[in-house]
């Protein structure tokens, strides 16, 4: 156990009491605790790369200005936060089922989101906490963040070698300025809305945790970050469950169907990033994972072409 932790749940509060680790994977460490008698959560950053008070800050913000649950946040520095515990909150040791009565809530809670902080942002691009509120610092134009968001993740690939599947894809954004066009206002998109991260109860989402890969978007951004990955092989007619059930609140754009192969892209650079980050792979899987995004973001490049 990290020393951090103690030091920084002993500077804030008169009694504290660490449960277990629920979670220590890069670029973050996360714990159930108890502070000052309070049951609750902590995460904390491990890595440059870990965005905790950025994902603290992004839930008390949708906690005061959306009907979207969540936990409520407690305190945020800046490499960690602390949640009131949420005992419908998804944890790794309670497995969630991907079924229809999933599919369908979690489409009627990410559009919720979507339509309910539309109004609120102006920009796309990334969070960034900004004392006890967020900002985002972007551009007024999705294209342009878009392909910022790429340079972002340049940096772990060029250091393991891959740089030049980075820029590929700025490349063809660059050659391409208006494959995004009509993709939409900007919403805050949690980045991962995935069983693992949305709770259902009784055919009602009853909540949404980690908000670490949370970015200001187009809403199908996360649409298609969500159902990818979610219906890769859906053979149930789940994915039009949670399309459904999205649209039941918030249309999609025209033409999103035809924008998904670039979000496939825009996904397998992030995917690409944390297998280096996460570092969970001996070195020949890891290799092996390396050469198929590779293989997999040049062939939909060329097909976009």
């Amino acid at each position: 156990m990290k020393r951090d932790v103690h030091n920084n749940l002993e500077a804030q509060y008169t009694t504290y009491r660490i449960v277990r680790q629920l979670r220590d994977m890069p670029p973050h460490e996360v714990y159930e605790v108890y502070v000052d008698g309070q049951h609750a959560v902590y995460k904390g950053n491990t890595e440059p790369t870990g965005k905790a008070a950025t994902e603290g800050c992004v839930t008390a913000f949708v906690s005061e200005h959306t009907s979207v649950p969540v936990p409520e946040i407690l305190h945020v520095e800046d490499d960690y936060y602390i949640a009131a515990w949420h005992p419908d909150a998804p944890t790794p040791d309670v497995g969630r089922e991907l079924n229809e009565m999933w599919a369908d809530a979690a489409g009627r809670l990410l559009a919720t989101l979507h339509d309910e902080t539309a109004p609120l942002l102006d920009t796309y691009g990334h969070f960034i906490p900004a004392g006890e509120a967020i900002s985002v610092a972007g551009s007024d134009d999705w294209h342009a963040a878009a392909t910022d968001y790429i340079r972002r993740h340049r940096p772990i690939l060029a250091q393991y070698g891959h740089a030049d599947v980075a820029d590929a894809v700025i490349e063809f954004l660059i050659d391409h300025p208006d494959i995004l066009t009509g993709a939409g206002d900007s919403v805050c998109c949690h980045g991962w809305a995935t069983p693992e991260h949305i709770s259902v109860v009784d055919g009602q989402a009853v909540s949404i945790v980690d908000f670490e890969h949370v970015i200001a978007a187009p809403g199908e951004f996360d649409y298609w970050r969500t159902a990818l990955p979610t219906f890769n092989h859906d053979t149930d007619g789940l994915q039009e469950l949670f399309r459904a059930g999205y649209e039941s609140v918030r249309a999609l754009p025209t033409g999103f169907e035809r924008r998904a192969p670039l979000y496939k892209v825009l996904n397998e650079v992030y995917y690409f990033e944390s297998l280096y980050v996460q570092n969970q792979h001996g070195a020949e899987e890891t290799e092996q994972r390396a050469n198929w995004f590779r293989q997999s973001v040049c062939e939909t490049l060329e097909m976009l072409s």
